[in-house]
């Protein structure tokens, strides 16, 4: 467990909360010290209870008006349920006690929050230069790596644990498994994560952690059990039932994925993943309308510089074409051409493949090209072309875009293989699409799991189809 998880178990805790809630429920307001009511309102935001969680939290302000704790609490609340920079910082500015560790570490984290990057690095710099006392140090090492990760900040966060001399500390093991994740060493983070587990076999976010890396390393079976054990500790965690649900997705189970999506939906109401990934169940369930509601809800919600904006708006761009509502879906097409951190150049193709379900064949012929040229050529955006084409029906002629990609293939493509399999499955080419398949299987079994899963038995892991298919030869 984390220390936190661990504290919550314990009966010192359990005496606390139970005074707490007996207090609430008499319509009371015993005496608490500030640490003890953040503490409950941290529980409590765990279960997924945030209106209990600022109850409590807001008890403690009113008592101890300027107390670090509670403040600090309430300063991360507006950032990550209100999206609420200037709240975060209201909360911030109200700490009396500028020494205060938690101070330190909020007043950094609203700078990373604002990617104020090289601020939050200088500011942390002087903290820890400031710090004389060893395990003090080494304790802000770790807390200082552990918001870098939070942040998906690796590089920060192994910049930072390299100063770090305690290397048998939890946390600090944590912290490493986390990071080979990040550089794609999925193999070493699942062993340092199950070495955890040994150790402390109930705590959430280790089963969180080993979720994740399995379903990067494309076991996802063994993804979805270690989600279902996080759940059996905490059936209210949200990362591990958004862990359960992107395996089942990828699985192809998307009945069973929408539940567990809209579970994470009802904890995280201001996830907008969530709705984009209930929308996409829908649609891959042939219920359009009901995913054009949830991808719209995803599409309120979501901030401005959200990076899910532009498969939100290429999903409702697809699906309204496909409705014949062509005027609405282009213009999805043209808010994907301006979304922040999106990809111009797919856009652009996205923009063709519209055109050509509305019969516009010189128009979309122009946006393919100009697709190819801006992207310098790309095999990336060619392949993207190939897909549009094999999807608007025109089989031959992706089958021969299919193959000049194949003959510039160098070993180091891992997209579009199982795309290239479905289309010589539609044209009967059975040896082309054997060789597709196991193609698929060794260089993106993630992507043959989405496109091929109807092909193959639901028992069969997405890296076996390959093998399966010579087999039943």
């Amino acid at each position: 467990m984390s220390d936190n998880d661990k504290y919550f178990e314990s009966d010192e805790f359990k005496e606390i909360l139970e005074r707490y809630e007996s207090a609430r429920q008499a319509g009371e307001t015993p005496y608490f010290d500030p640490e003890d009511l953040t503490d409950i309102a941290e529980y409590y935001y765990e279960l997924g209870d945030v209106a209990s969680a600022v109850e409590a939290a807001d008890q403690a302000v009113r008592m101890f008006p300027g107390a670090a704790e509670p403040l600090a609490f309430r300063a991360r609340m507006a950032l990550h349920v209100d999206n609420d920079t200037r709240l975060a910082k209201k909360y911030i500015d109200q700490i009396d006690d500028e020494t205060h560790p938690e101070y330190h570490y909020v007043k950094a984290e609203l700078m990373i929050f604002r990617k104020q990057y090289d601020k939050a690095e200088a500011f942390l710099e002087e903290q820890f230069e400031a710090i004389d006392d060893e395990e003090e140090r080494e304790d802000f090492i770790i807390d200082v790596a552990m918001l870098y990760a939070d942040y998906d900040l690796y590089e920060k966060a192994a910049k930072w644990l390299r100063r770090a001399t305690e290397t048998d500390d939890p946390d600090y093991k944590e912290l490493c498994g986390r990071i080979a994740m990040h550089r794609g060493n999925y193999e070493e983070s699942e062993r340092i994560f199950n070495e955890l587990i040994d150790t402390d076999p109930y705590s959430t976010p280790y089963w969180n952690h080993l979720a994740s890396a399995q379903f990067m390393h494309n076991n996802i079976r063994d993804s979805i059990q270690s989600s279902e054990f996080s759940i059996a500790i905490n059936p209210n965690n949200a990362d591990a039932i958004l862990n359960k649900a992107n395996g089942l997705f990828s699985l192809g189970n998307f009945k069973e994925a929408r539940k567990f999506y809209k579970r994470f939906c009802e904890l995280c109401p201001q996830e907008e993943s969530g709705e984009m990934f209930q929308g996409i169940c829908y649609l891959n369930m042939d219920e359009p309308e009901k995913g054009i509601r949830h991808l719209k809800k995803a599409e309120e919600i979501a901030p401005e510089d959200s990076e899910n904006l532009f498969e939100i708006y290429q999903e409702l761009a697809f699906t309204l074409s496909r409705l014949g509502k062509t005027d609405e879906a282009l213009e999805y097409a043209e808010k994907m051409l301006t979304t922040p951190n999106g990809a111009h150049d797919e856009a652009l193709v996205m923009k063709a493949h519209l055109l050509m379900e509305a019969k516009q064949w010189a128009e979309a012929q122009a946006c393919y090209s100009q697709a190819i040229i801006e992207s310098g050529g790309s095999a990336h955006i060619f392949l993207r072309v190939a897909i549009s084409i094999y999807d608007l029906g025109y089989y031959d002629h992706a089958y021969r875009l299919f193959r000049m990609l194949d003959k510039l293939d160098d070993d180091d493509r891992s997209e579009g293989f199982a795309y290239e399999a479905l289309c010589c499955y539609s044209l009967g080419k059975k040896k082309e699409f054997r060789e597709a398949v196991r193609k698929a299987c060794e260089r993106n079994p993630r992507e043959a799991a989405i496109v091929l899963c109807d092909l193959f038995p639901e028992e069969v892991e997405p890296k076996n189809y390959y093998d399966y298919l010579m087999s039943n030869e």
